[in-house]
């Protein structure tokens, strides 16, 4: 019981109108015999006491009602809050092996194609984008606005690349850059390249070192390889050689399995593009479920107390008319008869199941029902559920929805509003801080 509180304490001020009317009452029970006493004494009749137990009742029902109200709280509850903070970034090869011809029509616009297809299944935190040749080079900062990297993607090519060269270690090192100046102690790094040699890998590999940033690769090209054909129509040679560009598995296995990524190699369907997109969409966030955390919310266990009220009132029915009066005057307000019924169990069941979809229909605890709907991407729907929710945990969650939907105005308004009652809310900071870059971002 170290734990207990009352969650609204300013019921108590409820008390005050009790204190007022008992000396009323008890005063009025006084003078209401129907003989005035001076009369009944000179007629020698008894005047009957006034009876004490209905404003004992009154009294009982009124305080515990207000305790109630106050709602004690010896307990919690976890309800699961989600955060923007995971993010990945695509990393795109952008040299001239990229015009190889070995995936029709080259690999550089294959690349371009694969990339646009991952963008739609990254709806969950944040994404970057870097380009590499000779060196690393900032396309996009993290942004949530996948149509930003969308009209970028296109453009990119080797001819805009200030240096020439293939260093796929310079990439990854932009990305982990770019994740580290964002505040991002994990996340995901995409890679798309036709290969590197031994020792660009062991760069990577160095660079990688001591971080918990995963690495994917989406191999662009074959083992067998193919001329590079230039935009000109000649071929790149060398020594009067033509070149022919292979992709060293090994090499970029070495990476996958140090960092725990995976390696597609490039298809002529979507399960590459799938694969690695399905991979990535969840953003890492310290080893734990996705972007997932749990919040604690404290239990209002005033409820309890709806039962001696109860019996107080089939006694004030009884007796009289006093109690009844009580409970017709005094409000009583979201009154529940168990901390969570049968019905949000077997929701809740279906929750843990992933049938999101299904538990958002089935919860009848509003703020289970917008988590529900948020996990099943209803944003929408989410927005209409949590927005009446005053709690803290609700508020996150509502502006985690607006952010989602690409509302980020709102999103930043709700996570300030939260702020200003808890400023101590570190997951709201870094959210909206997120959304802020991200709405700049959408306006440039």
């Amino acid at each position: 019981m170290a734990d207990f509180t009352f969650m609204h304490p300013l019921w108590f001020t409820a008390l005050i109108p009790l204190i007022i009317v008992l000396p009323w009452l008890k005063g009025k029970a006084q003078h209401s015999g129907l003989i005035a006493p001076h009369l009944a004494q000179k007629l020698g009749l008894t005047q009957q006491q006034p009876k004490t137990w209905p404003m004992v009742l009154l009294a009982l029902g009124w305080l515990i009602a207000v305790v109630a109200m106050a709602g004690p709280s010896w307990q919690k509850v976890k309800l699961p809050a989600y955060s923007l903070s995971g993010a990945r970034v695509l990393v795109m090869n952008m040299s001239q092996s990229m015009y190889a011809t070995d995936i029709k029509p080259n690999r550089l616009t294959q690349e371009r194609f694969k990339a646009l297809d991952m963008l739609p299944s990254w709806k969950e935190g944040s994404t970057g984008l870097v380009v590499f040749s000779g060196d690393g080079y900032e396309v996009s900062p993290l942004t949530t606005d996948s149509s930003t990297l969308r009209n970028l993607i296109p453009s990119l090519s080797p001819d805009v690349m200030p240096i020439a060269g293939n260093n796929a270690a310079a990439g990854i090192a932009e990305a982990i850059r770019l994740l580290k100046q964002a505040g991002h102690n994990t996340g995901d790094i995409i890679l798309m390249t036709d290969g590197m040699t031994k020792t660009v890998a062991k760069q990577a590999l160095t660079d990688l070192k001591g971080t918990h940033y995963r690495v994917s690769i989406l191999a662009m090209g074959t083992v067998e390889g193919a001329p590079i054909q230039l935009p000109d129509g000649s071929l790149l040679s060398e020594n009067g050689t033509p070149v022919i560009s292979k992709i060293n598995i090994n090499t970029l296995m070495s990476i996958t399995d140090r960092t725990g990524g995976i390696l597609q190699m490039a298809q002529t369907t979507d399960n590459d593009v799938n694969a690695i997109a399905n991979f990535t969409a969840k953003p890492l966030d310290n080893g734990k479920k996705g972007h997932e955390k749990e919040l604690q919310e404290r239990l209002n266990g005033g409820f309890w107390l709806i039962i001696p009220l109860l019996l107080l009132a089939l006694l004030g029915f009884r007796r009289g008319i006093v109690l009844a009066a009580m409970f017709v005057l005094l409000p009583i307000d979201h009154a529940q008869a168990s901390p969570w019924t049968n019905t949000n169990r077997q929701a809740y069941e279906t929750f843990t199941d992933g049938n999101y979809k299904q538990a958002a229909q089935d919860f009848t605890s509003p703020q289970w029902k917008g988590i529900a709907e948020y996990k099943a991407q209803q944003y929408e729907q989410a927005i209409k559920t949590l927005k009446p929710l005053q709690d803290p945990i609700s508020q996150y969650n509502l502006g985690n929805a607006y952010a989602q939907k690409g509302d980020y105005k709102q999103a930043a308004a709700t996570y300030e509003k939260l702020l200003k009652q808890h400023p101590e809310f570190t997951d709201a900071k870094k959210n909206l801080a997120i959304v802020q870059q991200a709405e700049t971002t959408a306006e440039k």
